[in-house]
């Protein structure tokens, strides 16, 4: 009777199927991998046949499998052919089972049965796994349910700390998946599933509003050759520890667009962060735009993309847009305070924009802002006038012109006479020239001022 029971199961693993769906997958359930079933339209399955495998650590035990026939009280597939052949013993006049719960009774497949396609246990990164169902066919109700859990799959510590992906795939040897009744069709869908912690990547900018992947985060508009910076911070939502964070970037200005401060990791889940900055220094006047790509081992986003954009802007426009000038107002030529001072004069010469403002600089003295001054010296016409140091790339240029006529002028080309102001400052210094034409008579000076082309 032994022998029979083993002969009927087995036939049933390699029984021909039809016309059926169902689904195979895998559920973390606290660093265990559950293996559940789901068939998709209440159908029965006679046998499941499957290959499970982790790509970290081993799989080392098997646990919340059913054992014995399926009755209407008990549902489940408890026949496992190879272990109910080596560890469970029936009576030979009746068939009856003494003993379900005998030592080693579990569905873990026997490598002697097929070496060329059986995984090699427990202890190892795979496991063949066979479940068979045998029930009254005159009580419908004694039959397996459409969905359920098959087993539950103990992993090794470094696979529950760190995380694993267990694998599902049929095993072809023993039938794979068959249906009830014979021939009807089995279309199979297996899905594993990252088992144990999982690393989850978040970005914020600014800290506080997420970004989604792919999103972007503008910088606004920079003058050209000053810089702005944006931190950004990464989260780890996740319950494993989030690694491996590197930046790299791509795109049409990626040398504007600056990693200046890295993230650290690792980054514990659920709710570890670190920042890192991006420094943003335009080379040009337009849009310009890079993106980052910021990889980790979370499984799903395995790069964060952001994209980045920023517009470089003169000197003149940071200024006016500072000023708070309305864009209707704020033309180089243009003259919003009604003091005969066009915005570019009033941008050469440090006056202020937001109200008139005629002042003019005072010769020979300290002074920090004014029009440019002129007066009778050692025999020739001198100007003095504030000048923005090129360091600090103004986009404008000043030229001295001198005439014996105001329809005549000619560009001074001597030498200059530079000081610094007093305070020191950063941005502007003191020019003085003189006329290289000194001598009687009447002479004409003018200081040009236009923008850089």
């Amino acid at each position: 009777m032994k022998r029979s029971i083993i002969t009927t199961v087995s036939a049933c693993l390699l029984a021909a199927a039809a016309q059926a769906e169902v689904r195979v997958f895998v559920e973390d359930s606290n660093g265990s991998a559950l293996l559940k079933y789901q068939c998709t339209a209440g159908e029965v399955m006679r046998a499941f046949a499957l290959n499970v495998s982790t790509d970290r650590g081993q799989i080392i035990g098997i646990s919340n499998f059913f054992v014995g026939p399926s009755t209407a009280a008990a549902h489940g597939y408890g026949i496992f052919p190879a272990a109910f052949r080596d560890h469970v013993a029936a009576t030979v006049t009746s068939g009856t089972v003494a003993n379900w719960n005998a030592s080693g009774y579990n569905p873990v497949a026997s490598v002697a049965d097929a070496p060329s396609d059986t995984l090699a246990g427990l202890g190892s990164s795979g496991v063949t796994l066979e479940f068979g169902a045998v029930w009254d066919a005159s009580a419908p109700t004694a039959a397996p349910a459409a969905s359920g859990t098959l087993c539950a799959l103990q992993l090794s510590t470094d696979a529950t700390l760190q995380g694993a992906n267990v694998s599902l795939a049929l095993n072809a040897s023993r039938g794979g998946v068959v249906a009830s009744p014979n021939g009807t069709t089995v279309t199979p869908t297996l899905v594993g599933a990252h088992v144990g912690p999982v690393p989850r990547i978040a970005v914020e900018q600014p800290l506080g509003t997420d970004l989604t992947d792919g999103g972007s985060a503008d910088f606004g508009a920079v003058v050209v050759g000053t810089n702005a910076s944006l931190t950004f911070t990464i989260r780890n939502p996740g319950t494993g520890d989030l690694t491996g964070l590197a930046i790299t970037r791509d795109g049409t200005n990626t040398a504007d667009f600056a990693v200046t401060s890295n993230p650290l990791a690792p980054v514990s889940g659920p709710s570890g962060s670190t920042p890192f900055t991006v420094t943003f220094t335009p080379a040009a006047v337009g849009p310009r735009n890079s993106a980052i790509h910021i990889a980790s081992n979370d499984a799903i986003t395995q790069l964060f993309d952001i994209n980045l954009t920023g517009t470089g802007i003169t000197a003149f426009q940071g200024w006016t847009s500072a000023a708070g000038l309305p864009a209707g107002q704020a033309g180089p030529e243009q003259i919003p305070q009604g003091d005969g001072v066009a915005n570019l004069l009033k941008f050469a010469f440090n006056l202020d924009p937001t109200k008139p403002d005629t002042r003019v600089l005072t010769l020979g003295a300290d002074g920090t802002a004014g029009l440019p001054g002129g007066a009778r010296a050692g025999g020739g016409l001198r100007l003095e006038y504030l000048r923005r140091k090129a360091g600090t790339l103004p986009g404008i240029t000043y030229t001295a012109q001198f005439s014996s006529s105001v329809g005549s002028w000619i560009d001074f080309t001597g030498t200059e006479s530079v000081s610094p102001l007093n305070p020191v400052s950063p941005t502007w210094e003191r020019v003085v020239v003189d006329d290289p034409e000194p001598g009687p008579g009447t002479r004409f000076g003018r200081l040009k001022v236009a923008q850089a082309p």
